[in-house]
């Protein structure tokens, strides 16, 4: 049998023959014998589920497959991405479709600790597949070798010889010491899977949404008030106040310690420091010193050793394509068009066949496509190892990367491959692709432009209401026209740039039709939410604001008031938005994603109801038993977490602010989830990572003048041994890798 799947495995005619031998080889060859030594599977019982048992092993296997709550090292924009993944799917890297990995079993937002998180989904996967089951649901040996082989890919895992033959040896590395399970083990874990899954598409598929329910919720959102709202305040206003180069001088000389002040302020803009362009590879690697027991500190000191020999992997491999000895794909170019991408021109050619430029670029593709492969940063995985932001030196040393990365990049060239460096996370493999370098003006050079934006400043909160009452004036002279025109004009008039002042246009007010229909609060265990009346976006609680808002009108569009902050720093000019012109291609589009997201939310909540209802069915009549040891995992954990907690609020630089404090184990609201429908950015609390739309209040009759008023004194709302992040995977419905 295998001897036919050498003989045809480079043909991708036969792609279905390969999955059914992989089935065959699975159910052929088990290895079921326990492991020995530092990679023995763990047999300790952690909990009995109908008859099923799940041991640490099948624990540590699903911590595995399924995303890492944010730790409290990383940075806000990191941790949401983090916790967008951790919260919204379940085994996120099993292979399964992603789609099914979106359909949760939790109330509320899952715990922070992911064994807990972990277990709740394993015991939803047991009785959710024994369901299936007494249903009648079986589990071919093709449909578990597709998982196998989707497993395989989202972990980037080659299971092929030199000569592109299925390699027996390979796949069962892989399941052994990648997986760190048996191939029984794992077959029946992706059974139960595949039949949790099965049943997951029956209790939702013929949930469908009526076009009629769409176009009402569609027509209801359009209705909604929209404003244009013109802010303004010294610093913005100061932009609109000429101050002559000798004007700012004579002001200086009496101002140094206030020049010197502000100097110090804008450190950030007058020293600037070098800043580095960099990609990475993390091969992730466990720290000792998050480990408190002295068995655990020795095991991970060990597998960090271990896990350098496959960074330098990794950086020899590299080597090679910067020395020349392999062939370099060329790179297609930019396209302005996202739906129709550039086709790369040209042949491989090695790193010594190109220069400049075609040179750097062949090379940080090549760098990116094996990132893409190997890196353990989940967050730049898709990325190809490509980091967002531009690291100075102050930054290297923080997390993701540290000190010996900092002082190894810092010594670096552009385009020269740096490596494997130690950082807290594990080993880095890295190149930098550009330095920006840093400059620093002196304060003598600074003074005068200093004192140019100070004299601005103090002449702005002289002038500010002027200007206000002026630009309404001019508004309510031609009170048809958008006040972003009238606003240009005005500054066009005095020789200013005509963004010197903006306006912007705010979302819609209220609370949208789709969260009225469908209030999601219940299924978090939490209180409907209210509307708040009182609440503009973009400027917080104002009732005045509010009151008059509602009373604008087509034939009287502009406020009377001018509207004061709560500190009497900021004025606000209010006009109602014009409708917009109608789009129909945009509104079908629109439509479309409204009637997937309502589909989506009432999926969600449907398998969640069923999923609820078989969990506590099963807890009553006594099927659903944790045992004492999952108990101390949990517990283990949770002091773990806390040590890191308590090491990031002492590494945690001031810039950052934020109190010192412990994370939030349980409990509290998911985060939001943002669409634009019509046209408007809408946020709803939601389990699943599908949009939901937003509408409400329409407009009412026009509003007397009156003087500034300014809003009441309120605030503005506005795990185990197989689990090291070396093994965490790209996920599910990524790329295969090639």
């Amino acid at each position: 049998m295998l001897e036919v799947f050498r003989r045809h495995s480079r043909s991708t005619l036969i792609y279905v023959l390969f999955g059914m031998l992989i089935a065959v080889f699975v159910l052929t060859f088990n290895t079921t014998s326990k492991m020995t030594g530092a990679d023995a599977v763990e047999s300790e019982v952690m909990a009995e589920v109908a008859g099923v048992t799940i041991d640490g092993a099948s624990l540590n296997l699903a911590m595995l497959l399924s995303s890492d709550p944010p730790p409290p090292s990383q940075n806000k924009f990191e941790a949401l991405q983090a916790e967008n993944m951790y919260e919204r799917f379940r085994l996120r890297y099993a292979g399964g479709n992603p789609e099914a990995a979106a359909l949760l079993p939790h109330v509320g937002k899952p715990s922070a600790i992911k064994a807990e998180k972990v277990m709740a989904e394993l015991i939803e996967g047991v009785l959710v597949a024994q369901d299936a089951k007494q249903r009648g649901l079986s589990v071919a040996d093709v449909e578990l070798a597709k998982r196998v082989v989707a497993l395989q890919r989202v972990f980037g895992q080659e299971l092929t010889d030199e000569n592109g033959n299925f390699d027996p040896k390979k796949y069962d590395q892989f399941v052994r010491y990648r997986l760190g399970t048996s191939k029984a083990s794992l077959e029946e874990f992706l059974r139960r899977e595949i039949l949790r899954d099965k049943m997951a598409q029956i209790v939702t598929q013929g949930i469908l949404i009526a076009p009629q329910e769409v176009d009402a919720l569609f027509a209801a959102d359009n209705q909604r008030t929209r404003l244009e709202l013109l802010t303004l305040d010294a610093v913005t206003v100061a932009k609109a106040i000429s101050v002559t180069t000798a004007e700012a001088d004579a002001w200086s000389a009496g101002n140094a310690d206030a020049i010197a002040t502000e100097y110090a302020a804008q450190a950030s803009k007058y020293k600037v420091p070098d800043k580095y362009n960099i990609r990475a590879i993390l091969v992730a690697a466990p720290n000792a010193d998050d480990e408190t027991d002295e068995a655990k500190k020795k095991d991970a000191v060990d597998q960090r050793a271990a896990k350098r020999g496959a960074a330098e992997a990794i950086k020899a491999d590299m080597d090679k394509a910067w020395s020349g000895e392999i062939k370099l794909d060329p790179v297609a170019p930019k396209s302005d068009d996202p739906d129709k991408p550039a086709v790369a021109v040209g042949e491989p050619k090695t790193a010594t066949e190109v220069t400049g430029d075609e040179r750097a670029q062949r090379l940080l593709q090549h760098f990116s496509k094996i990132a893409g492969d190997k890196t353990d940063d989940n967050m730049y995985k898709d990325s190809g190892g490509k980091y967002v932001d531009d690291y100075d030196a102050e930054k290297l040393d923080r997390q993701p990367f540290g000190p010996a990365v900092k002082t190894a990049v810092l010594g670096g060239k552009e385009m020269e491959l740096i490596g494997p460096v130690q950082g807290k996370k594990g080993w880095w493999v890295l190149v930098i692709e550009k330095k920006l370098p840093g400059k620093e003006t002196p304060l003598a050079d600074a003074r005068v432009e200093i004192a140019q934006g100070l004299l601005q400043k103090e002449r702005g909160e002289r002038e500010l209401d002027n200007i206000v009452k002026a630009v309404q004036l001019a508004a309510q002279a031609t009170p048809t026209t958008p006040l972003a025109e009238v606003v240009k004009s005005w500054c066009k008039k005095r020789g200013l740039p005509e963004d010197t002042l903006s306006v912007m246009e705010t979302p819609p007010l209220g609370k949208s039709p789709m969260e009225a229909l469908q209030d999601l609060s219940a299924l978090f265990g939490m209180p409907p939410k209210s509307d708040d009346p009182d609440s503009i976006p973009m400027v917080g609680k104002h009732p005045e604001m509010a009151k008059a808002a509602a009373q604008l009108t087509v034939a009287s569009p502009i406020a009377a008031q001018i509207f004061l902050s709560e500190d009497k720093k900021t004025r606000h000019l209010v006009r109602l938005a014009n409708n917009k012109p109608t789009d129909e291609k945009a509104d079908a589009k629109l439509k479309e994603t409204l009637a997937k997201t309502l589909q989506g939310l009432r999926r969600q909540e449907a398998y969640r109801a069923y999923a609820i209802k078989l969990i506590e069915d099963a807890t009553k009549a006594s099927r659903v038993k944790k045992a004492e040891a999952f108990t101390l995992k949990v517990t283990e954990e949770k002091a773990k977490l806390a040590d890191q907690a308590k090491r990031a609020d002492l590494d945690k630089p001031k810039a950052e602010g934020g109190e010192p404090g412990m994370p939030m184990l349980q409990g509290g609201p998911p985060g939001g989830i943002k669409l634009n429908i019509g046209g408007k950015p809408v946020e709803v609390n939601m389990g699943q990572p599908q949009p939901a739309p937003a509408a409400a209040p329409a407009a009412a009759p026009a509003a007397a003048p009156a003087a500034p008023s300014e809003p009441a004194k309120q605030p503005a709302p506005e795990g185990g041994k197989a689990t090291p992040e070396a093994a965490k995977p790209a996920p599910a419905g990524d790329a295969p890798a090639k």
